[in-house]
């Protein structure tokens, strides 16, 4: 796993297609589970690519040739185009074009909604028991809110820790 050799096929695939010299610096400084990669133009073909340092770690190559592709298209679209739509069909062939496949969805299998998980409460009122996140259990031990059932209008109590 190389990003100083991705980035230099990148950067020589766009001068032979485009006839455009780009100055592209990588960071890898991107955490959470909001974002994967990030281009964000600086100047006139100068741009910064920031690349997500534990997915990097986790899934490498094959994280380098999906994401620092599909950012580094973002860089060559903003300089090519005056339509800026972040996913358009210049900028879907764009992706083409550099990585010789037809573009769909990341390769690499990411669910952002997987990677939080959370302790589970249970919590019983008049009716039956319900399961509370460590969120709403902490916010609820803290006396800062109060839950109800929506089916018997009870007020929920702690029962234990699943």
């Amino acid at each position: 796993m190389e990003i100083k050799l991705s980035l230099e096929t990148l950067l020589k695939k766009a001068s032979a297609l485009y006839n455009l010299e780009l100055n592209i610096t990588i960071l890898t400084d991107l955490s959470g589970n909001r974002l994967i990669g990030q281009c964000k133009k600086i100047s006139k073909k100068t741009y910064i690519i920031r690349l997500h340092k534990n997915l990097l770690e986790e899934f490498g190559q094959s994280y380098l040739d999906d994401v620092l592709t599909h950012e580094f298209a973002h860089a060559v679209q903003m300089e090519l185009f005056k339509n800026n739509k972040p996913h358009s069909r210049e900028w879907k062939g764009i992706v083409e074009a550099l990585s010789g496949e037809k573009y769909g969805t990341h390769k690499i299998n990411y669910n952002p909604a997987k990677s939080k998980t959370y302790k589970t409460y249970l919590y019983k009122c008049h009716c039956g028991e319900h399961k509370l996140t460590s969120i709403r259990h902490n916010r609820a031990v803290k006396k800062r809110m109060v839950y109800v059932c929506k089916k018997c209008g009870g007020k929920l109590a702690f029962d234990k820790k699943i």
